[in-house]
């Protein structure tokens, strides 16, 4: 009976890959880890998400950059006014038309200027005008520049910059999402592989049961054994009919768990796994895995350009609590004369010439609005700060954790393969005892259930082990494709 157990056990995987999946043939997909992980990082629906925030953060900077665009105004009107005049002389009707044009742009040290082209027409019936109809035409060129809120390079590009910041923050999430799914859709694949394992070990301990009660069945009706004998092989393959169907339910469970992830649209097939989970240990080194992720990470990355983002948010917002003082000024020049035309001519040959210089100042009296926009900009900050910092102790503790995993798993390969070698040889004594007449049926399906429980833990853990190697690419964000070797 030394071998009864793996000749059985080989016979049974022959109709398992038929009765764990469809009939039809082209109702199964087989799939292989590194194609598994490669669909889901291009069409997982939250890793599109991902990308778009990356698309809106893009969005932010391109808004930010507009605030340096060329402006262009233009506008045209005309006016016709009947008077009563109440001085001698004066108009009773009057024609007014005026159209002009301006272009203006804010430079990124604060400094703004235009350039207008002004135009107006008078036709009135007043006494005393020397020219009905007039024309007026001229440029002017305007200036302004921030000389205490808004002044300077520094300031007038913090929100861009902060917007820039943020898209480089988002490229880093997607990175980071990506990595976070790779792990995920590894380990759902190996959690499927178990499944599948699982099936064929209760087909087998089924099929063990079955056996026994048959061999009872014989020894009673020889008179080897008392009737009462036959109720405890039957209630037991009544229970490892219960553990099949829990087997087939599990399959169905995981598979769905990788479609989901994989977004797959193949919901009436069935995946039918072809790698096996990796049995070679490695080596590692604690402080290595933790520097490299400390260093390496996109999520912290990303957290880091956060702390930045918020920091030029934050210097710009306590820009804005200062007053509003700039210096304006402006030169010009322009040409007045009985036609449109003549008046443009002027503006060039004789033209009337203008200039202007002078400071404005503006301050509200509270300043709420700025105080209360730089106290959230300061929170932002620190907020950013102290995530950026939960995240590195996150990852410390996570390396921490995923490396003694992983070196206990090593571990338990060997102690379950030793397990599974020790049980089979017990079961197979057990039964020799019992042919023998030496042993009962419940120390038959005793060793039996410890046979089966130790075939399932070993596949257990060498799918325990494969899903830590899956953790620890997670915890370094890093994307692996590594399976049986």
């Amino acid at each position: 009976m030394r071998h009864t157990i793996f000749v059985i056990f080989g016979i049974l995987l022959l109709p398992a890959c038929f009765t764990a999946y469809p009939a039809n043939a082209e109702d199964v997909v087989k799939i292989d880890l590194r194609s598994a992980v490669e669909q889901a990082l291009n069409n997982n629906l939250n890793l599109q998400l991902r990308r778009e925030d990356v698309n809106s953060a893009e969005g932010a900077v391109l808004s930010a950059e507009g605030a340096f665009d060329i402006v262009i105004d233009a506008g045209a009107n005309v006016q016709s006014q009947e008077l009563t005049p109440i001085i001698s002389g004066g108009a009773e009707k009057e024609d007014t038309g005026q159209w002009q044009a301006e272009a203006s742009k804010t430079f990124t040290t604060g400094t703004s200027l235009s350039l207008s082209w002004n135009n107006s027409s008078l036709n009135t019936d007043a006494y005393g005008i020397l020219l009905d109809p007039s024309y007026n035409s001229g440029l002017t060129l305007g200036l302004r520049q921030p000389l205490l809120k808004g002044f300077g390079q520094e300031v007038q590009t913090s929100l861009l910059q902060s917007s820039q910041k943020q898209r480089e923050a988002a490229s880093y999430q997607v990175t980071s999402e990506a990595a976070n799914l790779a792990a995920d859709v590894k380990i759902a694949y190996w959690n499927l592989v178990f499944a599948r394992q699982n099936i064929d070990v209760q087909k087998l301990s089924l099929s063990l049961a079955r056996k026994l009660l048959k061999e009872t069945e014989t020894k009673i009706s020889a008179g080897r054994l008392a009737e009462v004998e036959i109720f405890q092989p039957q209630s037991e393959v009544a229970r490892r009919e219960e553990l099949l169907i829990a087997a087939e339910q599990a399959i169905g469970t995981a598979e769905d768990a990788l479609k989901i992830l994989l977004n797959s649209d193949q919901w009436l097939t069935t995946f039918q796994p072809t790698d096996q989970p990796t049995t070679e240990p490695v080596s590692l080194d604690l402080r290595t895995i933790v520097n490299n992720a400390i260093t390496n990470r996109p999520d912290i990355k990303a957290a880091d350009l956060l702390i930045e983002a918020a920091q030029f948010a934050e210097k710009k917002a306590k820009d804005d609590i200062r007053p509003d003082l700039s210096l304006v000024g402006g030169v010009g020049l322009a040409g007045t004369s009985d036609t449109y035309g003549d008046s443009i001519d002027n503006s060039v040959r004789n033209p009337d010439n203008l200039w202007q210089v002078g400071v404005t100042f503006s301050m509200p009296l509270e300043n709420r609005i700025a105080k209360g926009n730089y106290q959230q900009a300061k929170a932002s900050h620190y907020r950013a700060k102290t995530n950026a910092e939960i995240l590195r102790q996150q990852i410390r503790k996570s390396a921490r954790t995923t490396v003694r995993d992983v070196q206990l798993a090593i571990k338990a390969l060997d102690a379950t393969r030793k397990t599974s070698l020790a049980s089979s040889k017990a079961l197979e004594a057990e039964q020799a005892k019992f042919g023998a007449g030496r042993s009962t049926t419940l120390d038959v399906l005793t060793a039996q259930t410890a046979y089966a429980q130790a075939l399932s833990q070993e596949n257990q853990t060498k799918v325990n082990y494969a899903n830590t190697l899956a953790e620890l690419d997670r915890i370094q964000g890093l994307i692996t494709f590594a399976s049986s070797r």
